[in-house]
């Protein structure tokens, strides 16, 4: 009876161990059944992302090739369309006025003009592009206006030309100066101003005495047309030449001493106008070290003023 009693409990303890290895090994059956269906469900998510990017990258490159198109298709309606414009006879320019003509003829701006009245359409000239031009061959013109009038029928050139402050000679030739220091050729009465000429050995004593005169014209205006020269002396101190060969020595180009040297050479030429002497210099230089003394050269006599 002891026999049978252990034989059972180990057949017992055998079913029991049977059945917890089975039930071990349909729990990894389930798990592993488990995970085929979410790997599953994660290629398919992938996969429509994909296609939602192919979708996206399909449509952007549409878009741009419907661009693409539309620009050349503008561009092409636009000059179609311009030149069927320019084909109407209601476009031509029908006239060309040029004013502000004064020492520049008008021929000469006509010249520049390339066309005529009545050979092409107003849509295809570029106001702009023909201002350069003008102001590139015609330095004597300080500025060009340009507009359209008349729905485009009349085209009206407004001139400004340059006026010469003083005269340099560029090579063998006598030229305007302006306050733009912009040389150009004289034309017309210009030649006839009584204005100084700049004497200079090279550009910078020009753009020196040009700013010099600058300063000094405001306060030196009644005696501008008896100026004939303004250089630079010996010393570096500048030199007005009169119309009687008279020497005036300026001294140093200081702005804060110009307009006290300019009231006293007014009055020490008014003085010497009423004597009626002949005099060979006005020395101002000493009223740059604050000396109210002007030192005048006579032909006979030298005195102090």
């Amino acid at each position: 009876m002891a026999i049978r009693i252990i034989q059972d409990k180990s057949s017992k303890k055998k079913k029991t161990a049977k059945k917890t290895a089975k039930k071990k090994s349909t729990s990894v059956k389930r798990d592993i059944n488990l995970s085929v269906p979410y790997r599953n469900s994660i290629s398919i998510v992938s996969r429509k992302n994909k296609r939602k990017s192919n979708k996206k990258i399909v449509r952007k490159i549409i878009m741009l090739l419907f661009v693409i198109c539309l620009a050349f298709s503008s561009v092409y309606a636009y000059n179609h369309l311009k030149t069927y414009l320019c084909s109407l006879e209601r476009f031509f320019v029908e006239d060309i006025e040029i004013t502000g003509c004064k020492n520049v003829t008008e021929s000469e701006i006509r010249q520049l003009i390339p066309f005529e009245a009545g050979e092409v359409s107003s849509l295809e000239i570029s106001l702009g592009q023909l201002e350069k031009k003008l102001k590139k061959h015609k330095a004597e013109l300080k500025d060009i206006s340009m507009y359209r009038t008349n729905w485009g029928k009349k085209i009206v050139v407004s001139l400004t030309e340059r006026v010469p402050e003083v005269f340099v000679t560029i090579g063998e030739e006598k030229k305007g100066l302006d306050f733009d220091n912009k040389p150009f050729n004289l034309k017309g009465t210009m030649k006839d101003m009584r204005i100084p000429t700049i004497v200079f050995n090279n550009d910078e004593e020009k753009n020196s005495l040009l700013t010099f005169y600058k300063q000094i014209k405001k306060y030196i205006v009644n005696i501008i047309p008896e100026i004939t020269e303004i250089k630079y002396g010996e010393v570096d101190d500048i030199v007005l030449v009169m119309n009687d060969k008279t020497r005036v020595y300026w001294g140093l180009p200081k702005d804060s001493k110009n307009e006290r040297k300019a009231d006293k050479l007014k009055q020490v030429l008014a003085d010497l106008s009423k004597k009626n002497k002949d005099v060979k210099s006005i020395d101002l230089s000493l009223l740059d070290s604050n000396k109210n003394k002007v030192v005048v050269d006579t032909f006979k006599e030298e005195k102090s003023i």
